[in-house]
């Protein structure tokens, strides 16, 4: 994997496990089973940078095929993503001590992440100019 791209995955899975910590605190405030609640968020999340991972992998490969295979190698990666994300919420509903908002809270986790991180950088940067 290239430098730069394995950094910001790095980056993003730190922010990741930043994020797990503070909704697993959270909910040991307003949730009246916290532990579920935190398996959840902790399995999602490491699917979560799972998923992630295998995305940079997918478009660094990509990049390197022609255009009709490269769409049809992202698609059908897209495909195994996805399936891998139905197979985490069915595990997640039908396993009692695993909370299905927690799962969905750490599967959410890359989205936040990224955009908070883009959030910080644009702030930083318009008091920078």
């Amino acid at each position: 994997m290239d430098i730069k791209v394995q950094q910001e995955v790095n980056e993003v899975s730190k922010g990741i496990c930043v994020y797990a910590a503070i909704v697993g605190v959270i909910s040991f405030f307003i949730s009246k089973e916290p532990i579920h609640v935190v398996l959840g968020v902790v399995f999602g999340s490491i699917i979560a940078v799972l998923n992630f991972r295998l995305l940079a992998l997918t478009m660094e490969k990509a990049v390197e095929l022609p255009p009709g295979k490269a769409q049809a190698y992202t698609a059908s990666r897209y495909l195994v993503r996805m399936f891998i994300v139905a197979a985490v919420v069915f595990v997640s509903v039908k396993n009692p001590n695993i909370n299905v908002i927690g799962t969905v809270l750490g599967l959410i986790s890359t989205q936040i992440v990224i955009f908070i991180k883009k959030l910080l950088i644009s702030k930083i940067t318009r008091k920078g100019v």
